[in-house]
């Protein structure tokens, strides 16, 4: 042990990177260095990623919020393991929305409450109660309408953030202003900062990602076309990116962000596909040309033979998590075009999936839960 302690930095980190969780959740306990070194959320993340699934499936005259995760191999097989689970808070928020991954950490959130969960360690904790506040000319105070909540990690303050965009709203009175806050896990407290979106800026939070510093979603312009919205979680800033021109005033689609080989990609689906170009699934992707010109272009299209529904998920450069016309899920390979199924069914439109990685990154800033499934 002493031998390892003496190590240089890297070629520890390197080390500890490449074993089993639980011993380095005992190696924890080694010395100080150690335990701060193996919760840094940049360090000693496994390179096997597993997928956190919601779903809702019928129970007798109601229904049931299932989380699930996804073990999957990487042999040609593609065998898959799915563990079921339910977290302590869903009896009262059944509601709550997986809103992206981070260095192991998963948040989710409804229209109040925002929880970080590590479903490796499992350990889960709700966030402090929102700052957010407006009374307006008549005194009285306004609710709100959730914009997005977005998640990612600052590689300036080494810290992962939760950034919330509400819009508030009274009974008789919709001009409300639109107000942002956000959580710093290391600090354990929301701060507001200035929004510079307009106000009844639409956002739509399940369409949304965190890619390389800054966190993207779907949204609305004031004139009514169609954009994805940026922020910098370092730098604090908004931009925004234009989306293809058959997509800017379109209303009638299902819209997924995702990642493919390192760039940003739209995979559209229409919602009431009647006439037959409709039933396709277009991806476009956004990419750098030699002349460093970033442009949108059609990569690929996905035909109706294969029934599926919408995409969920890009798991890997080459392969898709999708959901059929029968509810059911599916790994469709890019490269093939084959098509594996994953035994889980449920209630259409209900999936909800991202991936994350194994990860001993603690959510603990204060009171947290441990919970076992």
């Amino acid at each position: 042990m002493a031998t390892l302690k003496n190590l240089p930095t890297e070629l520890l980190i390197m080390i500890l990177s490449r074993l089993p969780l639980k011993t380095l959740s005992s190696f924890k306990l080694v010395c100080k260095f150690w335990y701060a070194l193996i919760n840094d959320p940049t360090n000693c993340s496994l390179q096997h990623k597993s997928i956190l699934l919601k779903h809702i499936i019928p129970d007798g005259r109601s229904c049931k919020h299932i989380h699930s995760i996804l073990k999957f191999s990487h042999d040609l097989d593609r065998s898959i393991s799915i563990i079921n689970f339910n977290l302590p808070f869903d009896k009262d928020n059944p509601f709550s929305d997986i809103c992206g991954h981070s260095h192991g950490l998963v948040c989710l959130s409804d229209d109040k409450d925002v929880f970080l969960l590590n479903p490796t360690t499992r350990e889960f904790r709700k966030l402090p109660s929102s700052i957010l506040h407006y009374t307006g000319p008549d005194h009285e105070l306004h609710s709100w309408n959730l914009k997005t909540v977005g998640f990612g990690y600052d590689s300036k303050s080494r810290d992962l953030k939760v950034v919330r965009v509400v819009e508030f709203v009274h009974i008789y009175d919709s001009d409300g202003p639109t107000r942002m806050e956000i959580y710093d896990l290391r600090k354990d407290r929301w701060r507001e900062i200035e929004s510079p979106l307009p106000d009844h800026l639409m956002s739509i939070c399940s369409f949304d990602i965190y890619h390389e510093g800054k966190y993207y979603w779907w949204s609305r312009n004031i004139i009514g076309s169609n954009i994805i919205q940026t922020f910098d979680i370092s730098e604090e800033v908004f931009d925004e990116i234009s989306v293809p021109d058959s997509l800017s005033y379109e209303d009638n689609v299902y819209i997924s962000i995702g990642i493919l080989n390192g760039n940003i990609v739209i995979l559209r689906t229409f919602y009431h596909r009647i006439i037959e170009k409709e039933k396709d699934i277009y991806v476009w992707e956004r990419k750098k040309d030699e002349d460093g010109v970033v442009s949108w272009s059609k990569l690929f299209t996905i035909g109706p033979s294969f029934g599926i529904e919408r995409s969920l998920l890009a798991v890997s450069s080459d392969e898709l998590l999708m959901e059929t016309k029968e509810r059911q899920l599916i790994f469709y390979n890019i490269k093939t075009q084959r098509v594996k199924p994953i035994p889980i069914k449920g209630l259409g439109g209900y999936f909800c999936a991202t991936l994350f990685e194994n990860s001993l990154v603690s959510v603990k800033r204060g009171h947290n839960m441990l919970y076992e499934f």
